[in-house]
Formats: C-alpha cells, sequence, structure tokens
C-alpha cells in the first residue's frame, strides 16, 4: 500500500512533516491551552486580509507575552507552507505560543446559505482575554459540534447578542445593517472590520430576541467571507438582498499580493 503523503508544516521556521512535529511535555499550549492563532485564506497567491490578521495576532502575542518574528519573514513562512503542500486555495493556520506552527490545508468554498441556531452558553465579556483569538477553543467547538448546524449564535453574560462560535454577526432590520459591538464580547473578526470599511454599519448592544425581528442574518469569518442565513431555529428567512449578493462579491477582490 503507497503511504498516504502527510502534511507539510513551518516548525520554528523550518519546513517539516507534520508527522515528525513534536511538543514539549511542559510547554504551556500543550498544558494549559495557552496560545493564540490566527485563520486565513490563502487564493490565487494572495494571503487575504494579511495585515489586518497580522495586526490581531501581534496585539495578542503581546498580551500573552509571546514574541513573532518579523512580518516580512512571517508571510514569508506562510507563503512557503502553501507552495509546499501544492495548493492554490488553503486555509492556512498560524499558531503562537513558545513554538510557532504554520500549517495548509486544502478548501473549498461551500453553499452561502446555512441553517443556524441560538444557544444559552454565554460569552464572558469581562475575560482580560477577550479580545484574543485563542487556542483554548475546547467551548466553542463543542457547542457547535453538539448543535447539529453550521453555526451556533450566542450572547453574552448579560444576555446581549454577541457572535457565533466561529463567525461575527450582521443582522438587517428595517433596512439598516447592524452588528454588535466589541463591548459586547465579540472578537473583533478581520473579515468584521473589513466589512465595516466597506459599507455603513450600526454598532450596538442588543437582546438576543432582537434577531426576531431581523429581516436577514449574515455571519462572517475571515475563511469563508460571508454566509447568510437561512434558518434560524426553524424560522426561514427571505432569500439575501441585493444588497447581500453586492457586497460578497466585492469581498471577493482583497488580499496582499505573495
Amino acid at each position: 500500500m503507497v503511504k498516504e503523503v502527510s502534511m507539510i508544516v513551518s516548525w520554528n521556521g523550518r519546513l517539516v512533516d507534520g508527522e515528525s512535529v513534536e511538543l514539549p511535555v511542559d510547554d504551556p499550549l500543550f498544558l494549559r491551552g495557552e496560545g493564540v492563532f490566527e485563520t486565513l485564506r490563502f487564493e490565487q497567491g494572495r494571503v487575504c486580509l494579511w495585515d489586518r490578521h497580522l495586526g490581531r495576532l501581534q496585539t495578542s502575542v503581546r498580551l500573552l507575552g509571546w514574541t513573532l518574528p518579523d512580518p516580512e519573514v512571517l508571510l514569508a513562512r506562510v507563503v512557503g507552507v502553501v507552495e509546499a503542500n501544492g495548493l492554490s486555495l488553503a486555509r492556512v493556520r498560524i499558531t503562537v505560543g513558545r513554538e510557532i506552527m504554520i500549517s495548509a490545508q486544502a478548501f473549498s468554498d461551500e453553499d452561502p446559505g446555512i441553517e443556524v441556531h441560538t444557544c444559552s452558553f454565554p460569552v464572558n465579556e469581562r475575560s482580560p482575554l477577550v479580545m484574543v483569538k485563542g487556542t483554548s477553543y475546547a467551548e466553542n467547538t463543542w457547542i457547535l459540534n453538539q448543535s447539529g448546524v453550521a453555526e451556533v449564535i450566542r450572547p453574552n453574560t448579560r444576555g446581549e447578542l454577541c457572535e457565533g462560535c466561529i463567525s461575527n454577526l450582521f443582522f438587517v432590520k428595517k433596512g439598516r445593517v447592524m452588528t454588535p459591538s466589541l463591548e459586547t464580547g465579540c472578537l473583533p473578526g478581520v473579515m468584521r472590520a473589513e466589512i465595516m470599511d466597506r459599507i455603513e454599519v450600526e454598532e450596538g448592544c442588543w437582546p438576543m430576541e432582537i434577531l426576531l425581528e431581523a429581516e436577514e442574518i449574515w455571519l462572517s469569518n475571515a475563511l469563508r467571507r460571508l454566509r447568510y442565513v437561512k434558518v434560524i431555529n426553524d424560522r426561514k428567512l427571505l432569500e439575501p438582498s441585493e444588497r447581500y449578493w453586492n457586497l460578497q462579491a466585492t469581498l471577493k477582490v482583497f488580499g496582499t499580493k505573495a
């Protein structure tokens, strides 16, 4: 039997077989989940929204006391991993703790229309790490895996509309596009910021029940860009408006040339 080729990763700047990576048993990332990560979209030779990802990563790393290489060096490592795996459209993950690993996997776009649920498991908006995309992600993945749908929308501890497990949230009410403020504890998403630079969006703090009045619900993340909700808690929504499709089209034209 022919052995399946394994993933090539960047491990502290060296391209190695992913199966050969060994994490020290006293590593804080392994023991306590003390690390941060970024998931990026690489497409047609471009690292999409690189500057935004880099800025959030630098902020998170400083807060946790880790260090990053020079940005140009880090970008070169990302490109090198994608090329080493022979990919054109890729999901790239940069994981930073005491060690730095960059991995890349093949990715394909899916139907942008999804079904979602809401839940009562809150995001802690008072956490000192609320703005950090940390590797302690078990809560998010557990909630999502238990749901049986593509995304789950969560409140914060005050019962305010906050975010999805893997997405930021936008909704349309009376023709206005709205999104939870960072004060709710939602992650400062790079695609969230990109969208808010492109269209007029109203930020605020609202109860979860406001989604019952939403005409449209959109979910954003850097990998999948922008998806729309077809069904929420078994309630069917109308087809997305022309504004959604126009925004979706503009989001396909961005990136940093590798």
